[in-house]
């Protein structure tokens, strides 16, 4: 080990959160680490030559012209700080020989924020603290429903969707899911159902899958005709599940009685921004915020400290491993 070169690596988007992690892989003796704040773009992505591998936060470029150029640079291993990889091009990945991976991270930061949209959707929650800011305390309109007493249905039963069934065992609700690949374990936690029975029984729909060209839109005007009238939609997973305008539409029927999205579609140039003082260009995700019984986030589920740490952590070990010729557990297969 003492005799090998230190792996070279370039780390783009890097946020003040992530720089304790950061800093602490500056500091071994078998890594050499550039720490880089501002995302990847063609703009920027002459600083990785000379480097073995790219460490990306998720909003980064990385399209075909990135892609093009870090194979000019001979680096062959990418890697995104996140789960989601929907805005990798990974055509031009394997165009252009470049292995891809994304990261693992604590299940309970996205399972525990979750279960908080669910209970804050029931308890029009949003509303209460709203009337107490202005001393308005009183009750007309925010009767809320229990938990327990509803059908959680989970679509999707991954390291996600398995802590979610996790974290609302204990509010004794009844849980069912779809998921493509069931297992013991998986309906143990939540009874696997098919997908239309999980459309007609479920009293609050909850997504945690992967974004794929064969997922988009899997909520749309067609699906949600299959829900029970009343229904809460939940969605911390990514915004391209749900086709927005059929949402909008649903919503204003009353088909949907509340909805919690922590992403939404078209939400790159939304999301780590503050907009206090411009115009935000996204029609659906303002239409969306006008409506009293929808909670919108931006994107920030994942966002604790334990998360942040199993970012950086997952992604740079996973391209050292790489570079060693060992595999890299979270690459992407394309």
């Amino acid at each position: 080990m003492q005799n090998q070169k230190p792996v070279k690596l370039i780390a783009y988007g890097c946020r003040d959160d992530e720089m304790p992690t950061l800093k602490a892989f500056q500091n071994r003796e078998d890594l050499e680490l550039k720490i880089v704040q501002a995302h990847l773009s063609t703009d920027n992505v002459y600083l990785a030559e000379g480097f073995d591998g790219v460490s990306i936060e998720g909003l980064s470029q990385s399209d075909a012209a990135i892609f093009k150029a870090l194979a000019g640079y001979g680096i062959h291993y990418f890697s995104t700080r996140t789960a989601g990889y929907n805005r990798l091009d990974l055509a031009a990945a394997k165009k252009y020989q470049i292995h891809c991976a994304n990261v693992h991270y604590s299940p309970y930061s996205v399972a525990e924020y979750t279960v908080m949209l669910m209970l804050t959707c029931l308890r029009k929650f949003i509303h209460i603290i709203a009337r107490s800011a202005v001393m308005d305390y009183s009750l007309a309109g925010m009767q809320g429903r229990e938990l327990h007493n509803m059908t959680v249905g989970i679509v999707g039963m991954g390291h996600i969707g398995k802590t979610v069934a996790k974290c609302l065992s204990g509010f004794g609700c009844r849980l069912i899911s779809y998921t493509p690949h069931p297992t013991a374990e998986t309906d143990a936690l939540a009874k696997a159902v098919s997908k239309e029975t999980l459309l007609k029984e479920a009293d609050i729909i909850t997504l945690h899958t992967p974004l794929t060209q064969d997922n988009y839109h899997m909520i749309d005007k067609d699906v949600i005709a299959q829900m029970k009238d009343g229904v809460v939609i939940i969605n911390t997973a990514r915004g391209g599940l749900i086709n927005t305008w059929d949402l909008i539409d649903a919503v204003e029927s009353g088909k949907v009685s509340a909805v919690g999205i922590d992403s939404f579609e078209h939400e790159e140039n939304v999301i780590q921004i503050d907009h206090e003082s411009s115009l935000i260009h996204n029609r659906s995700l303002l239409a969306l915020k006008a409506y009293p019984n929808v909670v919108v986030s931006p994107h920030a589920a994942f966002y604790t400290d334990q998360s942040s740490k199993d970012m950086v952590t997952v992604s740079l070990n996973g391209l050292m491993a790489w570079l060693r010729g060992e595999n890299n557990p979270n690459e992407i297969a394309y």
